[in-house]
């Protein structure tokens, strides 16, 4: 393995840990929180989702393990778009109403919908770069675009209901969502990198989008200490 792509996997298990820690400690800090629970929800989805892509890129000798390990962590991913949403939902309709089966039915479905395609038509292993030592998947190009407007839509809307949110409130509740939408800004904006990065095969630019991640978190996780 060059220096490079050691690099790489260094920083995605730094990205690892610091998300497990994080969804640890998020939740540990208030157990009976629902909102606490979405968020340790959230950190630990991302956690296991680049645990399974950092696993799967390293497998050079079992080819048939590699795509159902990519669906996984894609399965994740979702899961970590869902659980977003339900943070911002928890804080404006409130726990008990949050938590019906109106909202709960609700964002099963919307999982559903956005993993069901990886089922019907999963990706596929570029065997020529297998064969070289390289792990690189094939995903149809309008799944990638489905999924991934889902995922863009959610984080947009989630992030707008933050900002409109932290204008109604004063002092420390104000403070606490500025952190929290501002740290997820970046994990978002790193997770877009990244997904740039796996596109155009750049390396470092996932490296950097790993770094970004790692300090969305850390800003995220400062709104829990407010």
């Amino acid at each position: 393995m060059d220096a490079v792509n050691l690099t790489k996997v260094i920083a995605a298990f730094i990205t690892i840990i610091t998300s497990l820690i994080i969804s640890i400690r998020v939740f540990t800090l208030n157990r009976t929180s629902w909102l606490n629970r979405w968020f340790a929800l959230f950190f630990g989805s991302g956690s296991l989702g680049f645990l399974f892509y950092t696993i799967y890129h390293l497998i050079t000798n079992n080819a048939s393990v590699i795509i159902p390990l990519m669906i996984t962590a894609q399965l994740f991913f979702n899961l970590l778009s869902i659980s977003l949403l339900m943070t911002v939902i928890v804080l404006e309709k409130y726990e008990k109403v949050a938590m019906s089966m109106k909202y709960i039915i609700g964002v099963i479905l919307l999982f559903a919908v956005m993993s069901v395609g990886y089922l019907i038509w999963p990706p596929e292993l570029d065997t020529d770069s297998y064969a070289l030592g390289i792990v690189n998947t094939d995903t149809d190009t309008g799944l990638l675009i489905f999924v991934n407007s889902f995922r863009i839509a959610i984080c947009t809307i989630v992030v707008f209901r933050y900002v409109k949110m932290s204008k109604k409130l004063e002092g420390e509740h104000k403070k606490r969502i500025q952190w929290f939408y501002i740290g997820i800004i970046v994990v978002v904006i790193g997770l877009f990198i990244n997904l740039l990065g796996s596109a155009i095969g750049s390396i470092p630019v996932e490296i950097i989008a790993l770094f970004a991640i790692d300090i969305g978190s850390i800003i995220t996780f400062k709104g829990f200490l407010i």
